[in-house]
């Protein structure tokens, strides 16, 4: 039997690849968007219609709300349980920042709360997340939130505790799930 070996880098790769038709569409889009700002006529229109066409064709802003809603962009460190730190991400290394979704591989950090939370003692997994979903900023029209990240464990992974008919039933899941603050 032959033993496949992954590193994260090539999960990454496959995982992450966006189509080459989206592509396609941003860059005809820009095309379009830059055509209609050069045929316009001169004066303080065409002034008007490049802000405007330049502000249509970037779009909004994608940005990371940390634990106090301050908007971040490619933050390095991500508290993901806000109440006592108790979860995170560090040593963060962005390889996408899309509307759709941004990736980044690190390291997470949870606290095994043995023999309770205070006393834990902190345990390291190496992850890949991937933000995606997107809600408005309160306040900021031009920026827009990821409301939901997945983590990927390539190695190492944290228990996952849940009740099953009555007993609490512990996994190691490949992946996990959870909203974002807020």
């Amino acid at each position: 039997m032959a033993l496949i070996h992954v590193t994260v880098k090539d999960i990454m790769k496959r995982t992450l690849r966006a189509p080459a038709a989206i592509a396609g569409i941003a860059i005809a889009s820009l095309g379009l968007a830059l055509g209609l700002v050069l045929s316009a006529p001169a004066g303080a229109a065409t002034t008007h219609a490049a802000g405007t066409a330049a502000a249509a064709a970037k779009g909004p802003q994608y940005v990371l709300l940390d634990c106090a809603s301050k908007a971040q962009v490619k933050p390095g460190t991500i508290v993901l349980a806000c109440a006592d730190a108790g979860i995170g991400l560090q040593n963060l290394h962005w390889t996408s920042w899309t509307g759709k979704l941004a990736s980044a591989y690190g390291t997470e950090w949870e606290n095994d709360c043995t023999p309770n939370c205070a006393a834990g003692h902190f345990r390291h997994y190496p992850a890949l997340a991937v933000l995606w979903g997107s809600a408005s900023v309160k306040g900021h029209p031009a920026e827009r939130h990821y409301t939901e990240v997945t983590l990927i464990y390539p190695g190492a992974r944290p228990p996952y505790y849940t009740v099953v008919k009555g007993k609490v039933v512990t996994t190691y899941p490949v992946t996990q799930t959870m909203a974002l603050w807020p």
